[in-house]
């Protein structure tokens, strides 16, 4: 597996959302972003300013939902939120695999690390949040091109 890394340092969550938007440019129909952070860390945050480039103006974590599907410019994401899954049954899987396997939709994983490993894309984003302070955010960008 090739991966690239590119560390950024976010002073607010202004910052945060602009990176996300600086990630949006980089990416087209297909991607799947992985986002992996502690509650708080600005994953929602990070996903608000990528969806912002891309047209969409209301992004609301689905925590409770578990999907949110956004309709933006030319493309659609889906914004898939794992925190209550600690485990994913097969059934459970199933679903989101065929959400994470969607070719002509960019996909957005919040707690990436509820996914079992047969699930992960090949081709993806490995986004890590580190929380340094109540605004200052380490955000290290992986692309995995397998």
């Amino acid at each position: 597996m090739t991966a690239k890394k590119k560390k950024s340092i976010t002073n607010s969550p202004q910052e945060t959302e602009k990176l996300g938007e600086s990630i949006a440019k980089q990416i087209s129909a297909g991607a799947t972003i992985l986002l992996f952070g502690e509650l708080g860390s600005g994953k929602t945050t990070l996903t608000r300013g990528i969806c912002r480039a891309l047209g969409i103006s209301t992004v609301k974590s689905p925590s409770f939902v578990i999907v949110n599907i956004y309709h933006g410019d030319n493309t659609y994401v889906y914004h898939i939120d794992l925190y209550r899954l600690s485990s994913i049954d097969s059934e459970t899987g199933g679903e989101i695999a065929e959400y994470l396997y969607e070719p002509d939709a960019i996909k957005i994983v919040e707690w990436a690390e509820n996914l079992p490993e047969k699930l992960l894309p090949s081709k993806r984003i490995n986004v890590y949040i580190n929380r340094i302070s109540d605004a200052k955010r380490e955000i290290t960008l992986e692309n995995n091109n397998s």
